[in-house]
């Protein structure tokens, strides 16, 4: 039977050649006596050819013919075509899998690669539900366009889905997505084209980030800062300069940036980041990104995600947009502790529940409230005049009642964040609550106090706490 079933695969694949059809096998499913493997169903596919040799190459073809619950994104042989023209630009020629290593393209098979079983119907905006096989690595989905059209890492768009083998799905990806083994620094050094900037890091003492920290780096190549005749010496203070191309603590694709203000490690001005109808980028709506495929934008390292600019960037006054503040808690390696309370309450590092901003970890800031009054408080940074509606984005099952304090003045009350004000874009993993509108007079930090007004119902000696809370925004109020 099983060679019946491969025949019959065989011809209509070549069937839908000869017609000169558009294949689309997208939620298919060949293996009706669950016989046929993920490897049955690649090696029937002629524009798969060059992601059949990666697997063979690697020895992986014994993982994909096995039992098991797995969700491969498979590129294309054109996807494939792409990456040897970028990896050729550095000056190695590379044409062929047979041009790397085993070790080098095991990283790329383990990167495209869930042991898990997911149907892309279900995916939502954000981290995938599983991590890949490359040191659990997780692919960002964006499913903003339909889910006909999800992209992943904002590179490659997901062509055909599901397509249903015995041991799992395939989904088709039209571009190949570079796995993460290197620091940001190391990446930039073997490219050749950012030796200006990362000199001015190392002599502005900043290189420690893009080695060590996990971060989102702002960067002129070479011969964008030579065309236009840029010179260090005519800025006025380089190491704020410097500083204001580092984001730290989070890797973020630029549309995840978006309508949005990011604080980077200068901290006096922040940035925005929008997009066009043509999906062009811009930081602070007028320093476009390099989104061509030899440079470009997304390009994810071991410690975080750097984008190419196409202009020289200036210090520039912080432009209205949404701002983010993200919360750590007390032991992050991600970041400083920056929400607090007072005893008897606690703000406690949970180790239940997922952070966003962490690379989804479990390591989400937890309050534990012991009576009606207890408080906890942060300070959100260098916060522009105008009227913002305070959202807290936070796990959905967290409890209690809260009301919420600016300025020695209650700004909203009877906060229940048992009942959801709606599921958050970004990550339909949380839930947000709007907690009330304050007007900011001046240009200042804004500290934000919630007090506990009510215990949920049921509190015992199992009850974890009174917020699971990830982030907050600061959404600007026309």
């Amino acid at each position: 039977m099983k060679q019946y079933l491969n025949y019959l695969l065989t011809a209509t694949l070549l069937l839908f050649v000869l017609q000169g059809c558009k294949r689309d096998f997208s939620g298919a499913r060949y293996d009706s006596n669950d016989e046929l493997q993920i490897i049955d169903y690649i090696d029937n596919r002629p524009d798969l050819s060059t992601y059949r040799e990666l697997v063979d190459y690697v020895k992986k073809r014994n993982l994909l013919k096995t039992a098991g619950a797995y969700t491969v994104f498979a590129p294309t042989n054109a996807a494939f075509t792409n990456l040897f023209a970028r990896l050729s630009s550095n000056g190695e020629k590379v044409s062929a899998i047979k041009d790397k290593t085993p070790e080098f393209w095991l990283n790329y098979f383990s990167y495209h690669l869930l042991d898990k079983k997911i149907n892309t119907n279900a995916l939502e905006q954000g981290p995938l539900s599983a991590p890949t096989a490359l040191n659990k690595k997780f692919l960002i989905a964006d499913i903003r366009d339909s889910y006909s059209a999800i992209k992943l890492n904002n590179f490659a768009t997901i062509q055909e889905s599901n397509i249903e083998m015995s041991n799992g799905y395939v989904n088709i990806l039209d571009e190949v997505l570079s796995p993460p083994v290197e620091s940001i620094l190391t990446t930039l050094q073997k490219t050749g084209k950012y030796n200006i900037m990362l000199g001015i890091f190392e002599e502005t003492g900043l290189t420690r980030y893009l080695k060590d920290s996990t971060i989102t780096l702002i960067i002129e190549r070479d011969e964008v800062l030579q065309k236009n005749n840029f010179n260090k010496a005519s800025i006025s203070n380089l190491a704020q300069w410097a500083a204001y191309h580092i984001v730290p603590d989070s890797g973020y694709f630029l549309n995840q940036l978006t309508k949005q203000r990011i604080y980077p490690v200068y901290k006096k001005e922040a940035l925005s980041f929008s997009v066009n109808a043509r999906g062009q980028y811009f930081m602070n709506e007028k320093y476009k990104f390099d989104q061509s495929i030899e440079f470009g934008i997304d390009r994810i390292c071991s410690n975080g995600v750097y984008h190419s600019m196409d202009n020289v960037v200036a210090i520039e006054t912080a432009l209205p947009a949404t701002i983010r503040l993200n919360l750590f808690p007390p032991g992050s390696p991600y970041g400083e502790q920056n929400v607090f309370t007072v005893a008897p309450a606690q703000i406690v590092l949970n180790t239940g529940t997922q952070s966003y901003h962490q690379n989804k970890e479990l390591k989400i800031v937890a309050f534990d409230a012991q009576q009606v009054g207890d408080y906890f408080y942060f300070t959100v940074p260098d916060v522009p005049v105008g009227k913002y509606n305070i959202r807290v984005v936070h796990r959905a099952g967290t409890r209690g009642k809260f009301l919420t304090i600016y300025n020695d003045v209650i700004v909203k009350n009877d906060i229940d964040l048992s009942k959801t004000d709606g599921t958050w874009a970004e990550y339909n993993y949380y839930i947000y609550n709007n907690c009330g509108i304050i007007n900011v007079e001046n240009r200042s930090d804004v500290k934000l106090t919630f007090a506990l007004t009510a215990f949920a119902a049921g509190k015992n000696g199992s009850y974890c706490c009174d917020v699971l809370m990830d982030i907050i925004e600061l959404i600007p109020v026309p």
